[in-house]
């Protein structure tokens, strides 16, 4: 058994390199929108690529991890980051620019699932029981020097369609390279896992409408910054005087950062508490966007920056540690795929949804219908979560 913090740093920065990847074309797209003359909806429908990739890992990968243990299967991501990065970074057409988002798709369900397990077997003993919270930070760390990398030097340096994944690429390579001298401390089972599309939630019944609530909690939390990453980049320009992937690049990455900080204030609050205030932020980061278009007003986008951000880090926090508290170490892989699945199916349902409203009706529209649905969805998730209280604890 590893009780340094070496192992950890590896996987850490494995996890931490492959969800850099995931938002770092969002400032870009811009510029293919401009290079390719897409449509709104065509710019989706290339986020959304990178989501396909991470729900086909998710469905069809599900046992892979708990068979052969993480480390090969966080190897096997790295290496499809790496190629996902290049295709990218070679694209010429929207085909291919959308073929490289699928392979980095794959590789981030996969680097995630497996760090997930990963962080819990190789954190020193007086950590492990915070497995879940500090994954969730490692996670928004790289979800946000993504983009924000990307739009800097994409703003300022040659080749502003290259440059940006070849500054992942590397340190990926790096990692992968480093993994070698992490030993896990469990091993293959064997036998062949079954690849069979199996989604699996907690055996309990009494559990499962809460792990529904915190699942599609985590829907709507992936949607709101989900409509940063894909569209954020072209309604800017339309709302307030700075425009440019840095500016874009940095809104959408200080989403993320605001999230990590917010884990790292509320990692000593009880998760539901902390599931609460997330849902509480999420709907007032919902309204204060809508009004936002409304409006044009740049302070109300800095304060629905903000809100998202601090919703998106109070949600992940709690629904991590509350996904770890109702699994075993037996099935917190399949639970966690689970969780993912759902939760990833709002990065791409809404955002498809705006898309084709943004064809039809215009963006702002489109984004301000957007607002409201996931305002009354949280709404409904808050009383639903208050009424389950309730029956427990009567």
């Amino acid at each position: 058994m590893q009780t340094t913090w070496r192992p950890f740093a590896w996987v850490g920065a494995a996890l931490c390199a492959g969800t850099m990847g995931t938002a770092l074309a969002s400032p870009l797209y811009p510029f293919y929108q401009a290079l390719w003359d897409l449509l709104p909806s065509e710019i989706t429908y290339i986020f959304i690529a990178y989501m396909m990739g991470v729900l086909v890992t998710l469905l069809f990968l599900g046992k892979v991890t708990a068979h052969y243990g993480f480390l090969p299967v966080l190897k096997g991501g790295l290496v499809f980051s790496i190629i996902g990065l290049s295709i990218s970074a070679l694209a010429i057409s929207p085909f291919l620019l959308g073929l490289g988002r699928v392979t980095i798709g794959i590789a981030s369900g996969m680097i995630s699932t497996s760090a997930m397990l990963g962080m819990s077997q190789i954190l020193p003993a007086s950590h492990k029981s915070r497995s879940g919270q500090i994954a969730s930070m490692v996670s928004v760390a790289g979800f946000g020097s993504g983009p924000f990398i990307s739009g800097w030097i994409a703003q300022f340096l040659p080749y502003p369609l290259v440059t940006p994944y070849v500054t992942v690429l590397v340190p990926c390579i790096v990692i992968l390279y480093g993994l070698r001298s992490v030993r896990p401390e469990i091993q293959s089972k064997p036998g062949h896992p079954s690849f069979m599309p199996k989604l699996e939630m907690p055996a309990d019944p009494a559990l499962k409408p809460l792990f529904l609530i915190i699942s599609m909690t985590a829907f709507a939390a992936f949607g709101i910054f989900s409509l940063y990453g894909s569209l954020a980049p072209s309604f800017l320009e339309k709302m307030i005087p700075w425009n440019g992937p840095a500016i874009s690049g940095t809104a959408i990455a200080s989403v993320l950062f605001i999230s990590g900080c917010t884990q790292f204030m509320l990692r000593s609050l009880p998760l539901h508490r902390t599931l609460y205030l997330g849902m509480l932020f999420l709907l007032l980061a919902c309204l204060a966007l809508g009004l936002t278009m409304s409006t044009h007003s740049t302070l109300l986008f800095v304060m629905s920056d903000i809100l998202a951000g601090l919703a998106h880090g109070a949600i992940l926090l709690a629904t991590f540690g509350i996904v770890g508290q109702l699994s075993t170490p037996e099935n917190r892989g399949p639970i966690f795929s689970t969780y993912l699945f759902i939760g990833y199916l709002g990065t791409i349902l809404p955002i498809v949804s705006v898309g084709l409203l943004a064809d039809a009706f215009g963006l702002l529209s489109a984004v301000i219908i957007f607002c409201i649905s996931m305002s009354l969805l949280t709404l409904g998730l808050i009383v639903t979560k208050l009424r389950l209280d309730r029956s427990v604890s009567s």
